[in-house]
């Protein structure tokens, strides 16, 4: 199955910079303070989720979605939504905020960390008189089977790295 295009999710705002090698994509999306320049129209939601910019078509994302996004002061999410199979991973970077998971509301701020299962009906919103930062990791639920430590491969020889 081929990695879906940038296109897929209609959006606004393009990034900085994208970098792609045989075994690597990277991607520069400016400073967390510029999110507010991306935005995504979903095709089922009534309007344009501003601040928000998902990084699966960018990069060529095969096994997870990853999304970037920034509420302003005070802002919030304008919609409830859970998942069919992907369960979230919300990292707050900066800012104070709220989520609401299932009807109870909790406090995040930055350095907070919030799994979300598919079936959990969630928003959040930012509580403060600064913008709240975040990311959101997308993945099959109970689909990892192997991770760093059962996973990862060491690789003969030491980094090169050219002189600065």
């Amino acid at each position: 199955m081929s990695a879906t295009k940038a296109t897929d999710m209609p959006r606004i705002g393009e990034p900085d910079e994208i970098l792609q090698g045989a075994n690597y994509s990277a991607v520069q999306l400016g400073a967390s303070g510029d999110w507010n320049r991306y935005a995504v129209r979903h095709p089922s939601l009534p309007t344009t989720i501003h601040g928000k910019v998902f990084l699966k078509g960018l990069l060529g994302l095969t096994g997870t979605e990853i999304s970037c996004g920034v509420l302003p002061n005070r802002g919030a999410m304008p919609f409830l939504h859970a998942h069919r199979e992907n369960e979230e991973v919300y990292v707050f970077v900066s800012g104070r905020g709220q989520m609401l998971v299932d009807g109870e509301v909790f406090d995040v701020s930055e350095g907070s960390v919030v799994r979300i299962a598919p079936a959990g009906v969630r928003s959040w919103r930012s509580t403060s008189d600064e913008p709240l930062v975040y990311l959101v990791i997308q993945a099959k639920e109970g689909s990892l089977r192997q991770w760093t430590l059962t996973d990862g491969v060491g690789v003969a020889g030491a980094p090169v790295w050219p002189e600065n």
